[in-house]
């Protein structure tokens, strides 16, 4: 389980998660362009394109039965529009205006290129303004279920909101509990303990696959992980070291060995299946001597030693081992140091600790690459503890504002192509790989759709 069911401030994915769950955002928008209405049932630009109505449903209730109104998600917006991670836009804040307890208007006073995708995504679910102002910690939302309990780092209990209409699923509960190591989760879903697992081992997921007594389903996902580089350490400061190791590393090895296939070589940042990927990227095949070469040209001709953080993810431990017999072969001693997920994650966000070298994934929930390009580079975001490696480039951050503030499709993609290939060049994070997301549930349960954000949707499931 993640760090909080606050979707305004969560940020990794297990809270993203859990929050999608009892919250819902005004729409879902997808790579092409059509909106799925959740809470609005329209959202209409003026003639300009510098601002929006979005016009609410009628009758929409929050999980304890008062209304949800434009007050909602005003507040929302607002709330968002404070933060430093800024969802929405770059220095220049958007302005929300209410029209009546269903019409709100937004206005940007230029083109927002990324505002359509930024409202859908799942830190835009909105917040009851009522409970979040008397108690931060009081989750009321207009999601499908509503929060029972909650045991951080544990289980989080879900019930049915009976105020949530639109859904045909006879499921009255739903406990996720958070089992980080993965051949537990394949051996509780044999046992009958749980009745879906997700992210299984490959040899446990194809084993799975031959049992008619489950359903098992493999799926493209908007998720990379990569090697992290603290750029404040000294060691990693010099971009040809990081150039030198991700030389040193073997992606197609791990491919094939820690996921079986099941996951893809990445060549930039932004995940394969996402809208504005760049295939041709600047990518870094296996070259020993180049990397021996670079190291001896940054000062280390006979390597160095340095740890190598990691959660305690099976799976990211074994990527963490091959990654460890990679760089030995170039002169680099990295110990691992494993973490449970919410020390790990509080460690890498800390700002007052200088990162070893660190495996790290992040989700795309939008289809749209600002959502990975924008908080985890541009240099605003240090301060929202999303650009954890303290990555600053000035020409990278004049093309991430010039996309943001065009509509134009195709010409923001191809801002967004050229900002990947800096990312590349300069290396402050080395992307792996892009996995496919497993899963695998009793064939008595019909009906579980899975968005390509990899979330759940139970709202048309039936359990036999």
């Amino acid at each position: 389980m993640g760090n909080t069911l606050n979707p305004l401030t969560a940020d990794d994915r297990y809270s993203l998660m859990t929050c999608h769950a009892a919250y819902a955002p005004a729409y879902h928008i997808y790579g092409d362009g059509t909106i799925d209405y959740i809470l609005a049932e329209s959202m209409e630009p003026s003639e300009d394109g510098l601002s929006y109505t979005m016009k609410l449903k009628e009758g929409l209730k929050w999980s304890d039965g008062e209304a949800l109104t434009a007050d909602d998600i005003v507040f929302t917006y607002d709330k968002i529009n404070a933060t430093t991670q800024n969802l929405f836009v770059d220095d220049k804040p958007i302005e929300l205006e209410k029209v009546d307890d269903t019409t709100l208007k937004i206005n940007t006073y230029y083109e927002a290129g990324n505002l359509l995708h930024k409202l859908s995504s799942s830190g835009a679910g909105i917040i009851n303004k009522k409970s979040f102002e008397e108690n931060e910690d009081n989750i009321v939302g207009s999601g499908m279920f509503k929060v029972k309990e909650w045991v951080s780092g544990d289980k989080l209990v879900l019930e049915r909101n009976e105020y949530f209409e639109d859904t045909s699923s006879n499921i009255n509960k739903l406990v996720i509990k958070f089992v980080p190591e993965a051949n537990s989760r394949m051996i509780m879903l044999e046992t009958g303990e749980i009745d879906l697992a997700r992210d299984l081992l490959p040899l446990d997921f194809k084993k799975i696959s031959e049992d008619n007594k489950y359903t098992a389903i493999e799926i493209e996902t908007p998720s990379n992980m990569f090697l992290g580089f603290d750029l404040r350490n000294e060691l990693l400061s010099d971009k040809r070291v990081r150039q030198a190791i991700a030389y040193a590393i073997n992606n197609e090895d791990l491919v094939n060995t820690i996921f079986n296939g099941s996951a893809t070589a990445a060549t930039s940042p932004v995940p394969k299946m996402t809208t504005g990927h760049n295939e041709n990227s600047n990518s870094y095949p296996q070259d020993l001597e180049k990397a021996k070469e670079l190291l001896a040209e940054a000062g280390y001709p006979d390597g160095f030693d340095i740890e190598l953080y990691v959660s305690e993810d099976n799976q990211r431990v074994d990527m963490a081992v091959i990654i460890q017999d990679n760089l030995k072969k170039i002169g680099i001693n990295a110990k691992i140091k494993t973490f449970q997920w919410a020390s790990y994650v509080s460690t890498i966000e800390n700002p007052n600790i200088i990162k070893p070298l660190f495996i790290m994934s992040w989700n795309i929930s939008n289809d749209d690459p600002d959502e990975v390009l924008y908080p985890l580079y541009h240099s605003s975001q240090i301060d929202a503890h999303t650009n954890v490696i303290f990555y600053k480039n000035e020409q990278f951050d004049k093309l991430i504002l010039e996309a943001r503030r065009m509509t134009d499709k195709e010409k923001r993609m191809k801002i967004y192509k050229e900002a990947q290939d800096i990312i590349q060049e300069d290396l402050p994070h080395y992307t792996l790989v892009y996995p496919k997301q497993n899963f695998a549930f009793k064939s008595n349960i019909k009906g579980i759709e899975v968005n390509k954000r990899g979330y759940f949707n139970f709202q048309n499931t039936i359990v036999e």
